[in-house]
């Protein structure tokens, strides 16, 4: 496959170049330079965790890579990775590392392989359980002398970061809640950027990967007491937006365009790494709830405005938010988020959150009682949430809107 070169995202790969924790290669040249790392690594069985069908692509271009071609590497795949994985799936894929005993493993897929990548290679090297690992850095604390090896990342969506990112979302399968790992030994050692996988992804998915990428930006953007601890993240937030409002509706108008696919790529990226140290809040948190109901993309895409405008009780918020105009016009916050509703409609998204659902607001309870299962984002939220004050505000701020 030829290098190309895409003159809109030269920003992008210059903010990328600057991340710390994980090397990012953008560009078809990617496959190949994780090649040579690894050979130069020693590192001789590589476990490929993959999803479905739609693996198929990246994986003859794996096999067929002089880099991956060559007898030094034995190449054992653990396939099937579902889009939502539970705890039982990351079980399995323990249980093909201890049999396959890897000394690397690429994640090769969306966001639901790397996580699921992720957060077995972190339980198979600790030894402690998934479920061990729900909450903020369990393993880090537990083994604070361990050097545990991450994984590296081949991303075919371009929507959860999930490859420059500490975090792992899972379905607690005794529950069906999705339940979050947060660790810095979650963190993929590599980042392999390569637009052309994502050329195959379907109009349905381009959109909710999109609307993924975009909320992480806007949600990173308006956390602003991070965003101080950490100003570089606002940067790759408001280029990962910049990126997005451009080059969504071009995707999904015309599929095939590769500087579309390009940019989407780009900002996934951008978006991953702002959210690793200026985290998502409530939109993300509700999003939880609606496993099974419909894509997270769609999800937090429809619950992002109303908690917004919850938010604009903040001043900062209410500030932040006015200078977004230049992605999103409006001469007032309230403006601004209006027009943020008005692209994803554009882009063929909803903003009432009970459509998607498919039910109507009794919901809103249950996502109270779900919300505190995760309650870290709760009290970081931009207008944080008391724990017993969830019932309340959720209905206070969705009531309205569920099924407008």
């Amino acid at each position: 496959m030829e290098q190309k070169i895409y003159p809109s995202v030269f920003r992008a790969e210059t903010l990328m170049e600057t991340y710390p924790e994980t090397t990012v290669v953008f560009g078809p040249g990617a496959l190949a330079q994780l090649g040579v790392c690894l050979q130069l690594e020693n590192r001789e069985t590589i476990l490929l965790v993959m999803g479905g069908a739609s693996s198929q692509i990246p994986l003859r271009m794996i096999l067929r890579s002089p880099a991956f071609g060559k007898p030094d590497f034995n190449l054992p795949r653990h396939e099937g990775v579902p889009p939502e994985p539970d705890t039982t799936c990351v079980r399995a894929i323990v249980e093909s590392m201890k049999r396959e005993k890897p000394s690397a493993v690429i994640a090769v897929g969306g966001g639901s392989v790397m996580d699921a990548a992720k957060a077995a290679w972190l339980s198979w090297q600790s030894g402690l359980d998934v479920e061990e690992l729900f909450g903020v850095n369990v393993a880090t604390d537990r083994f604070p002398e361990n050097r545990f090896q991450r994984i590296h990342a081949i991303p075919t969506t371009a929507g959860t970061g999930s490859e420059v990112t500490c975090y792992s979302n899972i379905v607690d399968a005794k529950t069906g809640v999705k339940k979050l790992i947060s660790d810095p030994l979650l963190v993929p050692e590599s980042a392999s950027i390569i637009p052309e996988l994502t050329l195959s992804a379907p109009e349905k998915l381009t959109r909710e990967c999109g609307f993924d990428a975009l909320v992480h930006a806007v949600e990173s953007y308006l956390n602003y007491r991070a965003m101080k601890a950490h100003p570089e993240a606002e940067e790759r937030s408001l280029e990962a937006i910049r990126l997005i409002v451009a080059a969504l509706p071009n995707a999904l108008e015309n599929l095939s365009d590769p500087n579309a696919r390009a940019s989407l790529s780009a900002a996934a990226t951008l978006a991953g790494m702002a959210i690793r140290t200026a985290p998502t809040s409530l939109p993300h948190l509700l999003s939880y709830s609606f496993c099974g109901k419909t894509s997270h993309g769609y999800a937090v895409a429809a619950l992002l405005p109303h908690f917004w405008r919850y938010y604009l009780a903040v001043p900062e918020i209410r500030e932040r938010t006015c200078a977004l105009n230049v992605f999103f016009p409006g001469n007032s916050a309230e403006e601004v988020i209006d027009s943020f509703c008005a692209f994803l409609h554009r882009c063929g998204g909803v903003t009432d959150p009970g459509k998607l659902a498919g039910c109507g607001p009794e919901m809103i309870d249950k996502l109270a009682k779900d919300a505190l299962l995760n309650p870290m984002k709760l009290e970081s939220a931009p207008r944080a949430v008391k724990p017993e004050n969830t019932g309340t505000v959720f209905h206070e701020v969705l009531d309205r809107v569920w099924n407008a």
